[in-house]
């Protein structure tokens, strides 16, 4: 008679939707307080916000996720950022230039945010230790698994 194979695979250790949103909402800070008060080290912020997210993403294995994080962190950020404008530069002035920014910088801004946070995650996922393979189990028909 013929058996068959059940194969055991490993699944991904934790959720990352509470991360995800803490780390959103410091860039969103992060983002406003470059518009409100700009300053030459908003890189270096955004970088400094954005190292954990990745390194935390790189160990729980769910690189994957920094495709969705720029999308999560325009959804908490875009009201924000355009009042921020509307502060800075005047209510109707300031409305243009925050629906601009909003949607059309945030391509360069979330394009920016995989780039760093995807080799990030990378680099945390290279050193946290590649794939954990798990032996295959046989087990032949009437067989119970244990």
């Amino acid at each position: 008679m013929a058996g068959f194979v059940v194969r055991l695979g490993e699944r991904t250790r934790a959720g990352v939707s509470g991360p995800l949103v803490l780390w959103a909402i410091a860039m969103a800070v992060v983002l406003v307080a470059g518009v409100v008060a700009p300053t030459p080290y908003e890189v270096v912020y955004g970088a400094l916000v954005s190292t954990p997210l990745g390194i935390y993403l790189g160990a729980r294995r769910r690189v994957g996720t920094v495709l969705v994080a720029p999308l999560v962190s325009w959804l908490v950020a875009a009201g924000p950022l355009v009042v921020a404008w509307m502060v800075h530069a005047g209510v109707v002035k300031g409305f243009l230039l925050g629906v601009l920014y909003v949607s059309v910088g945030w391509v360069g801004v979330g394009l920016s945010e995989v780039v760093f946070v995807g080799f990030v995650a990378l680099g945390a996922r290279a050193v946290a230790g590649g794939r954990r393979d798990r032996a295959v189990a046989y087990f032949e028909p009437g067989e119970r698994p244990r």
